[in-house]
């Protein structure tokens, strides 16, 4: 396993150091409002990814290693993702049509398509990782940094910077993320030959009893996670949302190094959990808590010596009283690490219906905060509802990963 998470580190390394590049470039080169209009376009792309993960990706990733033959199940899985995002992209397309929106032709097209080629790289990224075949997908990642820095490095060349707007950097974005995938989706027709689209509501039904309540707790992290973004665009703007986005620059990043563990732990969870191997389980789930949370630790301290440096170069005036945001995105990374991580665990072992109660719950305790908030124009203290939110659902999910501990109103597993 050591080598696989290896690679794969290596791999999220790689779209960490391009997201975080990314990120700052946009913070210096546009203002707050229209970075802040980029931010709920990407986390919107997000909240899609999360309903396939619960529909898709993860059902793929524990029900596939733990099967002695699983080509029915990659083959309905793989034509039920085809049918998943070719029914997003016409929804989201339809939605973006809405007048209130007041979005011109192109620009509808070119969030369609980054919303649908995300959605087919992060499949096909999550169903190679889940068969512990992660060279492929490296390339593949690769591919996708250097047609993008190739297009815009052309696009400089003949215009200038400041004219770079967010309709190019999604049209830029969705055609790398094409090209960079181009072997892997030629792989994938053949398991299209294996299910006929009539059989395909019969397959998918077995799995739709454990991933109706992985959908269930998807929608309530992200409600959790992301929701606080469209309350305070709401009530406070986008202007207030760039400005909460950017304190998180540092920290974003990190999050797709915590995938880099669980793309590989969830399959290696699941082997061991149907094996009966429950020593080994629960040493690597402890042992990817524990990197996580000294990696946090180590991460935050250096945060906070270079401080005094990063501020003034990467923010300069238009960021105001920044540091107090940084320094709650730091507490709350730390408690999404370590409830990722045991999240992980409780998915492998199929344990849908109790992980979503406890999303239920942070998400619930979590929003009700920030409606109080968002009335009193309480916007320094947004992030405190993510911190406690995080702080309920990790608690829960400790509790279900200890079941001698748990206590008669947990539900049952």
């Amino acid at each position: 396993m050591k080598t696989q998470v290896i690679v794969s580190t290596v791999d999220q390394g790689l779209l960490s150091a391009f997201n975080f590049a990314l990120n700052l470039a946009l913070i210096k080169l546009w203002q707050p409002a229209e970075f802040g209009v980029y931010s709920i376009i990407f986390m919107l792309s997000f909240v899609l990814i999360s309903l396939q993960n619960a529909l898709i990706n993860t059902p793929y990733s524990v029900l596939v290693p733990a099967s002695d033959n699983p080509n029915h199940l990659r083959s309905t899985l793989s034509l039920g993702n085809g049918l998943f995002v070719v029914t997003l992209t016409l929804i989201c397309y339809g939605l973006l049509q809405l007048p209130f929106l007041h979005q011109d032709y192109s620009g509808n097209l070119a969030i369609t398509a980054f919303f649908a080629t995300r959605l087919l790289r992060e499949f096909l990224r999550c169903r190679w990782s889940s068969e512990l075949i992660l060279l492929p997908v490296l390339i593949a990642d690769l591919l996708f940094v250097i047609v993008f820095m190739t297009l815009v490095g052309i696009w400089q060349y003949q215009h200038p910077l400041s004219q770079f707007s967010l309709e190019h950097l999604l049209w830029f974005l969705s055609l790398s993320q094409l090209l960079g995938m181009v072997y892997l989706l030629k792989k994938e027709f053949p398991l299209f030959a294996l299910t006929r689209w009539s059989k395909l509501p019969g397959h998918y039904a077995p799995i739709w009893d454990q991933s109706r309540w992985s959908l269930v707790g998807v929608i309530t992290t992200e409600l959790q996670n992301r929701g606080y973004i469209f309350i305070v665009g709401m009530a406070f703007g986008p202007t207030v949302v760039g400005f909460i986005q950017a304190g998180r620059v540092f920290f974003g990043p990190l999050n797709i190094i915590t995938s880099a563990w669980t793309r590989i732990a969830k399959p290696t969870l699941a082997k061991l959990h149907a094996q009966g191997e429950k020593q080994q389980f629960q040493t690597l789930t402890n042992q990817g808590a524990l990197g996580f949370l000294l990696f946090n630790l180590v991460f935050g301290v250096l945060l906070w010596l270079l401080w005094p440096w990063l501020q003034p170069q990467l923010f300069g005036d238009q960021y105001p009283g920044i540091g107090f945001v940084v320094a709650q995105w730091a507490i709350a990374t730390l408690l999404f690490h370590l409830r990722s991580t045991y999240s992980a665990a409780i998915q492998a072992q199929n344990r849908f219906k109790p992980l979503a109660m406890a999303t239920i719950w942070g998400a619930s305790l979590s929003l009700g905060i920030l409606t109080a908030l968002a009335l009193a124009q309480a916007s320094s203290w947004v992030i405190f509802t993510v911190i406690f939110g995080e702080l309920v659902a990790f608690s829960y999910i400790l509790v279900l990963f200890a079941p001698q501990l748990q206590p008669r109103w947990l539900p049952e597993r």
